[in-house]
This record gives C-alpha cells, structure tokens and sequence, in this order.
C-alpha cells in the first residue's frame, strides 16, 4: 500500500477565499493560499493602503477566539440583541444573548461578560470586536425574555434551559444567572430531603413555598410568602435550605434581607416565577423593611430616569417569598417605630417555627431535631435544582395551565376567614397547598395524597388563632382610641352641660351613661384621637365594632347636639376594653 492511496484521517483545512474587507470565523487553524497560518477565532481581514501609487498591503487581524452571531434577538419591537455561540479556554461551546445595548461606548461591559465566559480577546482589536458584532444580520430571529419563568403558557424560560415549546432565549447583561445549578439527581432529593416532609408541617410549607413560583402565572395571584419566625438554631435556615434546593444550591440560592431595595429588586427579577429565600429578618433596615415587602409583592420595581431624562423599562416579576427569622415582620417594623399596615401583613405572613422539636413535628427515627436538621442541609447541597424544573414540565406536560384557577379556587373554599385580610392569607396558604398537592401527583413528593392539604389547613388554622378577629389596622385603630380617652379625658375633655374654662386643646366632650362614659368627639379631636388613618376608614372600624353609642336619624355617625349654646355635630363613641 502507497502512501498516495491513504485517506488522511482528518483532511488538511482548505485555504479560504477572502474578499476583503470582510469578516470571518475559523473554528479550526486554517493556512491561507499564501502559507500564511491562522489560528482558530474572529478575523478581520482588511487591506492597508500605503503612500501614493503602492499597492495595499492585506491584513489579517486575530480579533477573539472563536465566536459566532447565529440570531438577531428581541421582544416586542424593541430590547435587541444577539445570540452569540462562543467557544471558551477549555474548547467547550455555549451560547449567550447579549443586549445589544452592552455595545454602547467602548463595550467594555461586553469585554468583561466575554472574558469572564472565557472568550480569549486582543486587548488591541477591541474596536473591531464591536464592529464584527454590529456588522452580523443572521437571517434567524429569536425572542428575547428579559426575565426568568413563563413566556406565554407553552414556555418556561430558566438560564441555560427551555422548558415548552417557543423560540425564546433569555436575554440578561449577566452572562451567568448562576443560581439555578444543579447536582446529583431527583431520586436523591425525593429520598434524602423530601420524604422527611411526612409529618412536619413547616417543611411541608418551604418546599411548597418554592414549588408555588411557576403557578403565580396560571392562577393570577400576586407575589407573597411566608416568614418563619421564632428562636435561632431551631431548624429555620434548614427549611430555608430545602426550598432552595428545589431551584438550585441549597446554600447560594439563600440571598440575606441585608440588601438594598434596589439590589432585591434585580434578584426577585432573575427568579421570576420561582423563589426567592430572604435569611435573617433581623438584618433588615427597619425604617426600609415594610417598603420593601411592599415593593416584592406589587411585582414592579421603582420607576428611574435614564440619562435623557425619560423613564427607564422597570422591572417586573412575580416571586414566591420564604423569609426566616427571630422577629415577626410587626416587630421589625416597630423597631422605627413605624406601625404594620394591613397591606405589608398579608404580603408577608407571620408563621411561627415553633413546634414539637424546634421547626420539627416528626424526627424520623432520629435522636432529635439538630440531627434532621443536619441531614436536610446536606442533601440541599448534594441533591439540588432538579425537582422545580421538573414540576414545570410535568406541568406542562399534564392538563396545561388552564384549570389551575378553577383547582385553586376549589382548595381555597376549606378556608374559613372572618374578614378581607385573613381571606388574603387564606388565598397564599391554598395556593401552597395546591402546589404540595400536584407535586404529589407528579410523584416529586413521596406523600399521600391531601397530607399536604390537611398540614397546610392546620397551619392556617394555627396562625389564624393566634390573631383577634380584627385586622392589624382594625386592633390599631381601636387601641388608639381607648388610650386618646384613657389618657387625655380629664385634660381634653369636660362633662357635657357643665361649662368649664379649664380644657385646653379640647377633643370633646363626655357623659355618663349608666356605669360608663359616652365620649362626644369633633371631628378634629377624632383626628387627634385616631392619627394616620383615614376618618371614613376610622368611623367604619368603629361602627363594625359597635363602638358608634349614638347617631343622626338620616343615618349619619355624626350626632347634632347643643353645647354651650351652639349646635355641634359630634362622634357618640363608647370604647370598650378587650
């Protein structure tokens, strides 16, 4: 055999027609025609021309390592992009979708993602790179998603993974959203971290905390969670863990409450429909806290200007929250000595951590609550990542999204709630147990079916008889009340009929009524009485409560009476302790 009739395993690269100007990609070394060798990467391939009548002499200029513009990327008319397909140190190939906003001045953003990716560049042809970028129309267009989760009800959108059906990519300045990793296996994290929800209802409620992200969409509810309050080193920051796990790394996926608005805002908008772990309440401003909750639970970040005075796109995202720590969110806020709202309250529910042994109910055999803990922690950081895609595609792949409403509708018929603010609570504790109850259909919770509804109704059970029938507002308003008359009645107040000049301030005036007292208000001292709310919500709580002794025929909770000669209209208000 001849040398002449052997076929060479890997033929020798062709030398490569160049029309320059131009352009060009090499994935491979190439020789060119003049035995000029070119190592693998971006091209600029130009001619210099030199003094008078010389000839131009051609250039070759190594720009980057390989990298391709394989798509022309955007949503909605406007956040253009490019799909770039790039190949790193190691040989490894991915792709990125780079706004194309990161071209602006020198691109040295665009440098730093890419060198971070691995993308070897000349720290002399940076400008071309720009203008190798800009110079790419592939015919291939893509939809750009600024944010993670669901696109439209056939696709869900997570860094590196698609998960449905639609031509989407996820377009972020960040090249790596590096929270949603993934390690060992699904099997591992049902056997060593999920079988122990069985009997432990806080557990139960972290991980459907994490698994209720992808429905917020399908339901049309409003983001909102839970905060696990009580002592430390009770197994808090294990449930916290083993939600995260549902996403990603059980400890990276954790973020601290120690951060500002701004900076949540960007994380709560990289975890779109999925999860968003808040550690250490106490860490929190709490003149900034209830601002914040707020702001996570409306779903759009604060409105800015860009450098030419117009409004910036805000962000936008809709994120389950599991908060923990030693104080409730009440408390935290007092700590400015600020008073909660109603609104903040349902955002973030209060739920106690204290149970049988520390967070636990069950111990599994174990010796006691550390060691389960222990063991939760480390299957969230061995097992990790897999179960909330997998809840997505399963998802998918059932009924679609389209009964979610009517199912969630149905679990939140068993809640009982005795006015708006606990039917709001009501709302998030079924949507959690419609999230456990599919899971368990998908067979990603190794559980009977309805455990996780009847744990869940327990809980919801438990923290509506630790409150009063009122709101938070409603307690607010009548406490302030009673302490004003408390306090202030002999200094702000004089019996009705007896005319007195030793009342300053005067708020109104008082008269006994059997063995208690009648308290006629003006309008003013009401105000004086009740401060920061609203007077129609203040007569309204008052009335519901039975507190209005007195009033107008035509219905009004005013009363016209004679006092000292003139006819003054005034609140008949009979507070009454407990």
């Amino acid at each position: 055999m001849t040398t002449s009739n052997v076929t060479p395993l890997v033929p020798k690269a062709s030398a490569p027609e160049i029309d320059r100007p131009c352009f060009r990609v090499y994935d491979d070394h190439q020789t060119t025609k003049t035995g000029q060798k070119l190592r693998a990467g971006v091209y600029w391939h130009g001619l210099r021309h030199g003094k008078g009548d010389s000839e131009p002499v051609e250039v070759d200029q190594w720009i980057c390592s390989p990298l391709h513009v394989t798509a022309i990327t955007s949503c909605e008319g406007g956040h253009f992009g490019r799909l770039l397909r790039l190949r790193n140190t190691l040989g490894r190939w991915r792709e990125w979708a780079m706004p194309m906003a990161m071209l602006k001045g020198s691109g040295e953003d665009l440098r730093g993602e890419l060198l971070g990716m691995g993308v070897e560049i000349d720290p002399d042809g940076f400008k071309q790179l720009n203008r190798y970028i800009q110079s790419q129309h592939p015919k291939r267009q893509v939809t750009a998603a600024t944010a993670t989760g669901w696109h439209d009800a056939q696709l869900f959108i997570m860094p590196g993974e698609n998960i449905g059906q639609g031509d989407a990519i996820l377009q972020t300045e960040a090249h790596d959203l590096g929270d949603f990793t993934k390690a060992g296996n699904l099997d591992g994290w049902r056997q060593q971290l999920a079988r122990y929800c069985a009997g432990n209802p806080l557990l139960i409620l972290g991980v459907c905390a994490a698994l209720a992200g992808p429905l917020l969409y399908p339901t049309r509810q409003q983001s909102g969670g839970v905060n696990l309050w009580g002592k430390s080193s009770t197994g808090k920051s294990s449930i916290e863990q083993a939600a995260a796990s549902v996403w990603g790394h059980g400890e990276h996926f954790l973020r601290t409450w120690n951060a500002t608005g701004n900076g949540l805002e960007g994380i709560a908008t990289q975890r779109n429909d999925a999860l968003l772990v808040l550690d250490e309440l106490g860490e929190a401003d709490p003149a900034k806290v209830g601002d914040i909750v707020y702001a996570l639970a409306n779903g759009t970040g604060r409105a800015r200007a860009n450098r030419a005075g117009g409004a910036r796109t805000a962000n936008r995202w809709r994120v389950s929250v599991l908060s923990s720590g030693e104080l409730t969110l009440a408390a935290k806020i007092a700590e400015a000595g600020k008073r909660i709202k109603a609104g903040q309250e349902v955002r973030l529910l209060d739920v106690s951590a204290a149970r049988a042994f520390g967070c636990w109910d069950r111990l599994h055999g174990l010796p006691d609550g550390a060691a389960l803990s222990k063991i939760i922690k480390r299957a969230s950081v061995t097992h990790y990542g897999h179960a909330g895609p997998e809840f997505v595609r399963q998802l998918l792949a059932g009924e679609g999204l389209e009964g979610m409403p009517e199912a969630l509708e149905k679990l939140r018929a068993e809640y009982p709630a005795r006015n708006g603010l606990e039917g709001r609570a009501a709302d998030r504790f079924a949507l959690l147990a419609l999230a456990g109850e599919l899971a368990i259909d998908f067979g990603l919770l190794p559980m009977d079916p309805d455990s996780v509804r009847v744990a869940l109704l327990a809980l919801f059970e438990e923290w509506q008889g630790e409150r009063s029938g009122d709101t938070c507002e409603d307690a607010a308003i009548k406490a302030q009340l009673l302490e004003f008359v408390t306090r202030h009645g002999e200094a702000h107040f004089s019996e009705l009929g007896i005319p007195t000049d030793k009342v300053r301030d005067r708020a109104g005036w008082w008269r006994q009524d059997g063995e208690s007292r009648v308290w006629l208000l003006t309008a003013e001292g009401l105000r004086r009485a009740v401060p920061g709310f609203e007077q129609r919500t203040v007569l309204d709580v008052l009335d519901a409560a039975g507190w209005i002794a007195e009033r107008d025929k035509g219905g009004k909770r005013s009363k016209r009476v004679k006092v000292e000669g003139r006819a003054l209209w005034l609140y008949h208000l009979a507070p009454v302790e407990g």
